[in-house]
């Protein structure tokens, strides 16, 4: 409620982000890749933390439309595909396509590189993550033996 407020009040993403976000928040901005591999591109992050206005560091995950390659390299890997959470758009209707977490790869992002990144070239205007889903990515990276356990208690 108070998103949709200050949304329509047009306020600024360095007011609104840090009142307003919260576990399940979505975002969009470019992440920047090295190398030939991934591609550098905006993209959809979902913030795990379960203090995001408090946590020094942002715990967030972000989806991909490459599922068949993110299950194959889990396999290879010998992790657990319950690693992978698999979201589609009635989902999540934002989405337009079926995609996948790979809940064992997750992005530290401090509030103020947010802000900037939205500020840059981002958006933030999304509806949060259903709470179904949310909990199961949570699960699935609570799960991962590649995540550290200081990460995990943030979650």
């Amino acid at each position: 409620m108070l998103n949709n407020l200050l949304e329509a009040m047009d306020i600024p993403p360095k007011i609104r982000i840090p009142l307003c976000i919260e576990q399940g928040s979505v975002f969009n901005f470019q992440l920047q890749f090295v190398g030939p591999k991934r591609q550098s591109k905006n993209r959809y992050f979902v913030v795990l933390n379960r203090n995001p206005k408090s946590d020094v560091v942002l715990i967030m995950v972000t989806p991909t439309t490459q599922i068949a390659k993110r299950i194959e390299f889990v396999k290879q890997a010998g992790i657990s595909e319950s690693t992978i959470v698999l979201v589609s758009p009635t989902d999540y209707p934002t989405f337009t396509s079926k995609c996948a977490f790979n809940c064992n790869d997750v992005y530290e992002v401090s509030l103020t590189d947010l802000i900037r990144k939205i500020e840059e070239n981002g958006s933030m205007n999304y509806p949060k993550m259903s709470a179904g889903v949310l909990a199961k990515i949570l699960t699935a990276v609570k799960r991962s033996p590649s995540i550290a356990p200081t990460t995990k208690e943030l979650l």
